[in-house]
């Protein structure tokens, strides 16, 4: 029986959208798309920042060697001190999706990969305040799909593999949890009606 529902964060919990915050700092189209490259869209955003290697001022320093001119890398700096503001916000339908598991009575879980920042803006996430437990990959050191993150969670929260469903925009991740004992939904299209209807069928 699926007691706990563990949730991805970005494209899932939360739209993540960094060029908006791009975009306000710039003013222009033109350098908020370089600006937007060199922070979010670079490899190392993920490798560095989720794996927790580097923390945000440190990562500053990579992404401004990479930028030409001083208002390129004085941009940088702006839209890293708050990128978050608006570039996450809840995902259309979760927030109604969160809402009826509650009611439900299960207990809600989020496995992110993401910084050092996360509690910075946690308190975007649908009812962060009634979830049980957050899990971030920067703190662990331990990133998903590693099979190792989903046993840290489990361990830190004492909960049991096989009364988990994880549910992750991208299907590695997905593929990861199952791999590690748990139940898994690929919320690749981003329908929250689907994932309701697929939700209400579980222990039925």
């Amino acid at each position: 029986m699926i007691r706990n529902i563990v949730f991805d964060m970005g494209m899932v919990l939360l739209e993540y959208q960094p060029y908006q915050a791009c975009l306000r700092h710039a003013g222009n189209a033109e350098q908020a798309q370089i600006v937007n490259r060199a922070i979010f869209g670079h490899p190392d955003w993920a490798a560095k920042i989720d794996s927790g290697l580097l923390y945000e001022d440190e990562y500053l320093l990579d992404v401004q060697d990479r930028l030409e001119t001083p208002e390129l890398r004085k941009l940088a700096a702006d839209v890293l001190s708050d990128w978050w503001l608006d570039s996450l916000f809840p995902k259309h339908g979760m927030t109604q999706v969160i809402e009826g598991l509650l009611e439900k009575g299960y207990r809600l879980y989020v496995l992110s990969n993401c910084g050092y920042r996360f509690h910075d803006f946690s308190y975007k996430i649908p009812h962060a305040d009634r979830f049980s437990g957050m899990l971030v990959s920067a703190e662990e050191k331990l990133v998903k799909p590693d099979k190792a993150i989903y046993q840290r969670l489990c361990d830190r929260f004492d909960l049991r593999m096989e009364e988990c469903l994880f549910v992750d925009d991208l299907q590695k991740n997905v593929d990861g949890a199952m791999a590690a004992g748990m139940q898994g939904y690929c919320f690749a299209d981003g329908d929250a009606a689907r994932l309701k209807a697929f939700l209400d069928g579980l222990n039925s």
